[in-house]
Order: C-alpha cells, then structure tokens, then sequence
C-alpha cells in the first residue's frame, strides 16, 4: 500500500510542477476582430505572458493581423506574420481561436519554425473560452474568482473541473452539488501540431548527440525597451479599439 501511495504522490507533484511551468511559458494568443473575444484575450495578457494578436479574415480571404503591445493595437504584415518577424521573444505555443462555422484560413496557423506547438479552440462563446483558456494556462484560484466575478459566470461554469480550487475554498454544500454545465467543453479543443517529448540532456549526451542548447531568459518587462513586445516597424502603428478594429485595413 505504501508503495503505491508513494508512486501516486510523485506523480501528483510532477503534474502540478508540468502545470505550474505554464506560466513561465510565453503563449502566442490569436482571436477573431469581435468584441466579446478580444475582451477575454486582453484580460488573459494581463495576467499571463501572452503575445494577443486579433485578426481579420476579409471576403476574398486576405487576412488583416493587428497585435497588442500594452496600449494599442500595431499593424503585422501577413509576411511578418509568416516569418515570425513581429515579436521580440518568440512563443512556446499558440491558442489560435476559431469563430463557429466559420473555418480558419491556414495564413492563421504559425509556422513550425517559430511556434512548435499549436491548439485550436474552435468557439468564442465567453463561458466556454475562458473555461480552455484557463485550462491552457493554468489559471490560479485568484484568476478563476476574477473571471467569474467579472463575466458573470458561476466559478464551476467556467471550472467544471475545479482546478486549482481547494477544498476550503468551498462550503459544504458546493461540495455535494452536481458539477455544472462545461465538462464538455474538450470538443472545443483541437490539437494542431504538438512537440514530442524530448529526452534530457544527461541522456542525450551520454549516447552521443548534440546537447540540447538552452535558451535565452526573457528578459524583465520593467526595462522600458521591451515594453512591446512587438518588433515590427513597418508599417506605422495603427492604434485600434476593440470595436474600432473592425475598420482596420488589410495588412499588405
């Protein structure tokens, strides 16, 4: 039994250190030019390390891209885009999100070369997106209660699976309560490209290979010159608000 016990608890600890890692993690956030949804994104990059990028698919399929830098809305070229050329330190992942019924253009999918992991959400109703973007990043108990309170949705509406909510956190009552609607949300979620597991540098070099290089740490957003985290120059700026994003020309 004890060994048993034990096994269970090593693997409870390394799925919270898997989870908690997340937040370290740089996440690449594309949202379609609506209102409701960039509402979310914003909020999210407030509080996680996000790249938040909106975008615009017009009738003849060209595709406008308009980045957040923290106080308005600059423009990237689909090029840009392509090469991964707008940002200053590049993505671990991308949640790129879907409208209902409307398929996404493949100019919306990073590339391999910049972004190795990419999921699809495929709504933008708010209940359910906040419940997988949530997931993504491991939302603490303190962010689950804001958006909660913020959007109006009861806190098991939009964590039906009560992460990182702990067992004081609750009367006795809500823990014999049914869990509520948003369990099903998971068919909203679409994996797109995914990174196979890698093995650790001991091992690598013990058989040989190239060791694995570490990368640069980010650096702190208090230095006033990454402030932005967006690189591209040209074209100017185009400052938007959410609703005013509408209006954005297409990105040449």
């Amino acid at each position: 039994m004890r060994k048993y016990f034990t096994v269970s608890i090593i693997l409870f600890l390394s799925a919270i250190a898997v989870l908690a890692s997340r937040k370290d993690e740089i996440t690449l956030l594309l949202i379609p030019r609506e209102d409701s949804a960039v509402r979310v994104g914003m909020d999210v990059a407030n509080r996680y390390p996000t790249l938040l990028i909106s975008y615009q698919v017009k009738a003849n399929g060209a595709v406008s891209l308009h980045g957040w830098s923290g106080s308005e809305w600059v423009n990237i070229s689909q090029k840009d885009f392509n090469a991964g050329n707008f940002f200053r330190k590049g993505p671990d992942s991308a949640l790129v999100i879907e409208k209902v019924n409307a398929e996404m253009s493949d100019l919306l999918i990073p590339s391999e070369e910049w972004c190795a992991t990419v999921c699809k959400i495929t709504t933008t109703e708010p209940r359910a997106l906040i419940h997988l973007i949530g997931r993504h990043f491991d939302f603490g108990y303190k962010d689950w209660q804001w958006f909660s309170k913020n959007y109006g949705f009861p806190l098991d509406a939009i964590n039906p699976e009560g992460l990182n909510v702990s067992w004081y956190h609750k009367r006795l009552d809500e823990h014999l309560q049914k869990r509520a609607i948003g369990a099903d949300d998971l068919q909203f979620w679409v994996p797109i490209r995914q990174v196979v597991d890698v093995k650790p540098e001991e091992a690598v070099a013990e058989e040989g290979l190239v060791p694995v290089i570490d990368q640069p740490e980010m650096e702190t957003p208090e230095d006033p010159d990454i402030a932005d985290p967006f690189v591209n120059e040209a074209p100017v700026a185009v400052v938007l608000g959410a609703s005013d994003a509408e209006e954005a020309g297409v990105a040449e």
